[in-house]
């Protein structure tokens, strides 16, 4: 039996840990936390995190795995590929250009040596001088240089207020370093494909919406497919991708690009390369027919892939992934999954929380309380059916006052 470590066993690896559990292969799950309900689900558990290189090399050896993977999080990428290359198992990118694409300092100054558009940038210490960002117009957007999941991000108008919030900022980085973009007023799409003997394959380009307080920077509370931007910036996106593809050294494996549109045009906000954290390995199979776990998991075990087809085959004509969240509270009763799972336009659905927790405020996208997915023919399909899960979904307090944050198209559109 075929045994493969994953590194991170938090909600984005559940759909993994069980795809390779229904695939016979024996599976070690590995993160900080005592229990996960993918520890749960794994054949067998560590207690080790997944930033740590050595303690993750050392569960690798201890369960003589066969592969080593990760999924929906951006820095085990670079755990993953660097005890990969130790242990000579499969791996799709090599440690360098997983530095490149997990730590913001490395991937942002490779995007201006060659050209990619991005926002304007500096890295300071806590000793920076105003200098330093001379070019960069405030406001300003600034972010850990190796977290995840919006942690640490905030838009600040003037360099005292940088100086106010460093501390806030490295909280969530081993680094002593921050990263200081200019702002810039767009909106969001992301790109997820794939890549195979250096060709990338663009599968769905989605319109990712975020919360609209700039407290809450760039926390995703929604993708729809199809992305309205497409028409304009099609190819552009598709030449883009193919760019960052080749100057990144990227040959095979899962891509995960964030792209920015405004006046200015597209500007590169961050890339990976990874399957999403929103349920990408759910979505992309519906409009594409691409298995795109089946072929994580095979590159994990250095099983050959083909080449992906040129022509994607649509199954369905739109989605909507919602990724909700809560104010804060004591959870008493919850409508349950399996009425959300009833409705006709569900494709899937679940909960981040149990009975008995407590939902405290939102920081980051860390404290999502749950997700759905829904199908449609059209954005207005879409829209409805939204608005009919959230008719639905109740997450209560003792009181009976529903926690669920309902999404505001008219807010964040």
């Amino acid at each position: 039996m075929k045994r493969m470590l994953m590194v991170g066993a938090g909600s984005c690896q559940i759909n993994a840990i069980k795809k390779l559990k229904a695939t016979g292969i024996y599976v070690v799950a590995a993160d900080y936390n005592l229990m996960t309900e993918g520890k749960r689900l794994a054949d067998a558990h560590e207690i080790a995190d997944a930033f740590d290189e050595e303690a993750i090399y050392e569960c690798a050896v201890k369960h003589q795995v066969d592969g080593i993977m990760t999924t929906g999080t951006d820095q085990p990428v670079l755990v993953v590929a660097r005890v990969a290359e130790r242990l000579g198992l499969p791996h799709f990118i090599d440690s360098d250009t997983a530095l490149w694409v997990t730590n913001k300092k490395a991937m942002k100054h490779r995007f201006h040596q060659f050209k990619i558009p991005t926002a304007p940038f500096a890295v300071i210490n806590h000793q920076f001088s105003p200098t330093a960002l001379m070019g960069i117009k405030p406001p300003y957007v600034i972010k850990p240089l190796d977290s995840q999941g919006q942690r640490g991000i905030y838009k600040v108008d003037t360099i005292d207020e940088i100086r106010q919030r460093f501390d806030d900022v490295l909280v969530h980085s081993r680094s002593h370093e921050i990263l200081v973009e200019q702002y810039y007023e767009s909106t969001e799409v992301t790109v997820s494909g794939w890549v195979s003997r250096g060709r990338a394959s663009i599968l769905t380009v989605t319109d990712r919406i975020a919360f609209p307080s700039e407290e809450k920077i760039g926390v995703c509370l929604a993708h729809e497919y199809p992305s309205r931007h497409m028409a304009t910036y099609g190819q552009k996106i598709d030449d883009l991708t193919g760019q960052i593809v080749t100057q990144f050294g990227i040959e095979e494996g899962p891509i995960y690009f964030q792209f920015l549109i405004g006046d200015k045009g597209i500007w590169v906000n961050e890339i990976a390369c990874r399957l999403g954290g929103a349920y990408e390995d759910v979505t992309i199979p519906l409009v594409t027919g691409v298995d795109v776990l089946s072929l994580n998991i095979e590159g994990a075990l250095g099983i050959p892939l083909a080449v992906l087809p040129k022509e994607k085959h649509a199954l369905v004509g739109a989605f909507n992934t919602q990724l909700f969240f809560c104010n804060p509270g004591e959870i008493t009763n919850m409508t349950p999954i399996s009425e959300i799972k009833a409705l006709p336009f569900v494709v899937d659905a679940g909960y981040n929380y149990r009975i008995g927790d407590t939902i405290g405020a939102v920081e980051n996208a860390s404290q999502r309380a749950g997700f759905f997915i829904v199908t449609g023919e059209s954005p207005q399909d879409l829209h409805h059916h939204v608005a009919q899960v959230y008719r639905l979904l109740r997450i209560e307090t003792r009181d009976g006052i529903n926690l669920v944050r309902p999404f505001d198209y008219g807010n964040t559109l």
